[in-house]
């Protein structure tokens, strides 16, 4: 995977900033969600007012980020918000995250430390393993109930099927593929469309001792991948619009069992639907936060 390098400086680092306003404070956790999945480096919920504030990473576009946005609120009927955007300059946004980003339970077997805090932390803590990120870098810091969801049926299927091999759709920043690598895979194939991932997940990779002769990684699109491959598991943890769209194409390459994840859980029983005329059968449905995930067997 090619790694893409930022020469910026303190006087030229600019974050683009997107205020948000609503009509109330009903769905504010959702859209957070959500925009914690586009891949925002922070979003914040003002404590008294219907207003998110959303920072994004040097050179991420806004326009991308409103454009999905509003897709996302027409879908789901939630009425579109106020819309101010600006540039942040002269900030240092790792020491924000450092003043926010504590170590967590991701879910039941994983606990999530950030970087700076490795050297405080063995391999397992409270009888979860430790996943070390770096916050900020790309979509995948556990944080997001979506990436929760498959880690939790990840390391289901792991324990039943040690040696597996795996194909990670949109890895973000590779976290699903590193507790993959971690509870027994022995061929990763991880990929996505954001060039930003790349210099994330190797920096992930690192951090965590991965071994990286089992990773195959690109930027790029399910297209890439030969016809001809097969995986024992395949993840997708994307939105449901992208899920729709790299299915069809991913689907004949599941020889195992196919991971689900990002599908608003009002929307869950349209989606089995879909998912079931691909020639699957959802054995397992976990939710949590508005979010549903899928673990399903072929038929």
């Amino acid at each position: 995977m090619a790694e893409t390098h930022h020469q910026l400086t303190e006087k030229t680092i600019q974050f683009p900033q997107i205020n948000l306003t609503f009509e109330n404070r009903d769905n504010l956790s959702v859209i957070s969600d959500f925009l914690m999945g586009l891949g925002a480096d922070s979003v914040e919920i003002q404590e008294k007012s219907p207003v998110l504030r959303v920072i994004l990473a040097p050179g991420k576009s806004p326009d991308t980020i409103i454009e999905s946005l509003t897709g996302f609120c027409g879908a789901v009927n939630i009425p579109l918000p106020e819309i101010e955007t600006r540039q942040l300059q002269n900030r240092d946004w790792t020491a924000v995250f450092r003043e926010h980003f504590t170590p967590f339970s991701m879910n039941s077997s994983v606990f999530i430390v950030p970087s700076w805090m490795k050297h405080e932390y063995g391999e397992q803590e409270g009888g979860k393993q430790v996943i070390i990120v770096e916050p900020g870098q790309a979509f995948g810091t556990g944080l997001h109930a979506t990436t929760a969801l498959a880690a939790d049926m990840i390391v289901d299927y792991a324990r039943l099927n040690p040696g597996f091999s795996m194909i990670d759709a949109g890895t973000g920043s590779g976290i699903l593929s590193i507790i993959a690598e971690k509870n027994g895979a022995e061929d990763i194939i991880a990929f996505d469309i954001d060039p930003l991932c790349s210099p994330a997940l190797t920096t992930h990779l690192k951090l965590n001792g991965a071994d990286t002769d089992k990773f195959r990684l690109f930027v790029g699109t399910e297209s890439a991948i030969r016809k001809n491959i097969r995986a024992n598991l395949v993840v997708i943890n994307i939105i449901e619009q992208v899920i729709r769209k790299i299915l069809p194409t991913l689907a004949p390459m599941v020889t195992g069992r196919l991971i689900l994840s990002g599908i608003l859980e009002q929307d869950s029983e349209e989606f089995i639907s879909f998912v079931e005329n691909l020639g699957f059968s959802v054995q397992e449905t976990e939710t949590r936060d508005e979010w549903a995930a899928f673990s399903c067997g072929k038929n």
